[in-house]
């Protein structure tokens, strides 16, 4: 895919597009369905999906008319990502986290352990070769992949008693996917995957100790506050938090360069109006849950962090080891983390610590 040739036509196409009025719109050439993992128009992710869903089907004069089924409504939650591939759906919305448990090199392009924030994902997929390795991992299982958006860094997790040590968190069943449960086992909690819809009444039940889902803004819209007494932030996995968008690869190729180019263009203009979406979602939500009585808001304990840095290098290492292409994938990626953090070091970090005096 010639990535680059598609863009320099997007400035011509999509604004045409938009502009045609609906009587003179061709009949849909390309009917799609987008199969999601999460309920219906659910704040943030949720309304991502159908948001990209329409400026595709606007912004292409109505060639391509995507329809959009929520979690269970065609298939099960979890089971998007295989319905495109086998053709059920044309396109699915969803995390690569969700879908690591076919393979963890997904996993990679959600969240890794102290791994890339929002900003630095967006700057490798497009710039540092994070797209190109998407593509060698997803075209021959005949997807075109791409990113579609991240939370930022998430929150850790939400429990009815306190931590206040390692031993406070052993034992306990706790929703979590992708890397991040590979490292919990390791520490000896007991990670569950459990679907988005699923979570509250798991957690309701007792069924679940604990869980994590984003953030405050996202967290609030599933209830947590209501039955759990106790919120930990920041995660040491989910740094990027991100969605992405699948196509049928048969489906993509059969798109003119025009069509390819205004999927493109809407799909990273989604990533950056949903990161945006969450970011200021969860400034409100975390102003909200500020006011919830008996709600404690936190940070893991010192010993918590020494086991879990111990534990993803372990989960790493042992991951790296898997094949040549992850080794190539975990190279790439953490070399990036390497240069946006010496990078930050000089930037970021003291503007962080001369801002907080600034305002007061």
């Amino acid at each position: 895919m010639n990535r680059r040739k598609f863009l320099t036509t997007s400035a011509i196409a999509a604004p045409a597009a938009l502009a045609a009025p609906a009587i003179g719109r061709a009949q849909a050439k390309h009917e799609w369905k987008l199969v999601t993992s999460l309920p219906a128009n659910l704040p943030g992710p949720g309304v991502s999906a159908q948001r990209w869903a329409d400026r595709i089907t606007r912004m292409s004069g109505g060639e391509i008319d995507i329809s959009v089924f929520a979690a269970g409504e065609l298939v099960p939650p979890f089971g998007t990502q295989e319905a495109v591939e086998n053709g059920t759906a044309q396109a699915y919305h969803g995390s690569g986290s969700w879908f690591s448990g076919r393979d963890i090199s997904h996993a990679f392009f959600f969240s890794a352990p102290f791994g890339l924030t929002f900003d630095e994902m967006h700057a490798w997929m497009y710039y540092g070769g994070g797209q190109e390795l998407l593509d060698e991992f997803t075209n021959p299982r005949g997807l075109q992949v791409f990113i579609g958006g991240g939370s930022g860094v998430q929150t850790f997790g939400w429990f009815k008693k306190p931590i206040n040590s390692l031993d406070d968190l052993r034992g306990l069943n706790f929703r979590i996917t992708g890397f991040g449960a590979s490292v919990l086992n390791k520490i000896g909690m007991n990670a569950v995957s459990t679907p988005p819809g699923e979570i509250f009444p798991a957690l309701q039940s007792g069924a679940l100790d604990g869980a994590e889902w984003v953030g405050p803004s996202f967290d609030q819209a599933f209830g947590f506050q209501k039955i759990m007494s106790h919120m930990y932030a920041p995660s040491f996995a989910d740094v990027y938090g991100g969605i992405e968008f699948g196509i049928n690869l048969d489906a993509w190729n059969a798109l003119s360069e025009e069509l390819q180019t205004i999927v493109i263009t809407a799909t990273e203009a989604e990533a950056n109006r949903s990161s945006a979406d969450a970011l200021n979602m969860n400034m409100d939500g975390l102003d909200a849950l500020k006011e919830v009585e008996g709600l404690t808001i936190d940070t893991l304990p010192g010993d918590v962090w020494d086991a879990l840095r111990t534990a993803s290098h372990e989960v790493m290492d042992e991951v790296a080891g898997t094949s040549g292409f992850v080794s190539k994938l975990m190279d790439s990626y953490y070399g990036y983390v390497k240069r946006a953090s010496e990078y930050k070091r000089l930037y970021d970090v003291p503007l962080y610590a001369q801002r907080e005096k600034y305002i007061g």
